[in-house]
């Protein structure tokens, strides 16, 4: 455990991390940087604040994964730079800009500052997470970290280990230069549409089963964000023939399948995206416990 600082840096009783549908995300993290670099004792609460509700009156603390609240502005907190506010902000995190004191990326890097003092606390490429939409939910919280006296040495070990909330789009690990993403607690088609947003490059999709609904309305993202689809048992006949005219599309017997599959299929430097889109019927293993057992097949080798 770190030492804090013996400057006025106060550490808030209640937090409320609002903004984006990323929000789960920056409060998962920030309860894992505070809880190590300050101890369980000294750590705040955090929760998310869905868009458009009041805040709770005990909140002392507002961190805003995007844009900011007007009727907020006077609350500590963090938010985000946008140059639009940038004369009311304390602390604040941007991916375009230097800020004076929060967090910000500079070529490529992810740099800590307070009052102008930078410390780079390692490259974003080193992070396990999928997707430049993800950064923006990690600079808010390192930024509110910062904010209450963490050293940003402290910061380095427990942000590049992290490796997501778990089973949403949780890096699980890589085989051959091939990472795995579970993301298995999405079970609608909503779902799988945002998760295929959040990265960067064509994947491989492990997608489907009994009760998969999600067709048409994907077609466009099945194009341009997998180079392959591995089907699971009991898709539906016409999801396969229509989305395997889009990408290199196959139907699997079972998980241990499915893994083999998509790990056969995938080349070095690739990324693998477990996703089925829909809920676990009877007999099958529940949804926490499919991704377990996914992993399990496709890190085994």
């Amino acid at each position: 455990m770190i030492q804090l600082p013996t400057t006025s840096h106060r550490i808030p009783r209640m937090v409320a991390v609002a903004g984006s549908e990323f929000r789960f995300v920056t409060a998962h993290l920030l309860r894992r940087l505070t809880s190590e670099a300050l101890g369980a004792g000294r750590a705040p609460e955090i929760l998310e604040v869905a868009e458009g509700r009041a805040l709770p009156a005990s909140c002392d603390c507002l961190v805003e994964t995007a844009g900011t609240r007007p009727t907020d502005l006077g609350m500590p907190g963090v938010r985000q730079d946008d140059g639009l506010v940038e004369a009311s902000l304390d602390w604040a995190w941007s991916v375009d800009r230097p800020v004076w004191r929060g967090a910000y990326i500079r070529h490529g890097l992810i740099v800590a500052a307070d009052c102008g003092r930078a410390h780079v606390l390692g490259p974003v490429r080193a992070l396990r997470i999928p997707g430049v939409r993800h950064v923006q939910a990690v600079l808010p919280a390192v930024a509110a970290a910062l904010s209450w006296g963490v050293d940003p040495r402290a910061l380095r070990e427990p942000l590049f280990s992290w490796t997501g909330p778990e089973h949403m789009l949780q890096w699980r690990g890589e085989i051959g230069g091939v990472a795995l993403f579970d993301d298995a607690a999405s079970c609608t088609a909503e779902g799988l549409d945002r998760a295929l947003d959040s990265f960067d490059q064509r994947l491989t999709l492990v997608t489907g089963g009994l009760g998969f609904h999600a067709g048409f309305e994907l077609l466009d993202k099945i194009r341009s964000r997998s180079s392959r689809v591995v089907l699971l048992p009991g898709t539906p006949n016409w999801v396969a023939t229509t989305w395997g005219r889009l990408a290199d599309a196959v139907t699997c017997l079972d998980l241990a399948d499915a893994a083999l599959e998509a790990r056969d299929r995938t080349l070095a430097g690739g990324q693998v995206l477990f996703c089925p889109g829909c809920l676990p019927r009877d007999g099958e293993p529940g949804l926490m416990q499919r991704g377990d057992r996914f992993a399990r097949e496709f890190l085994q080798g």
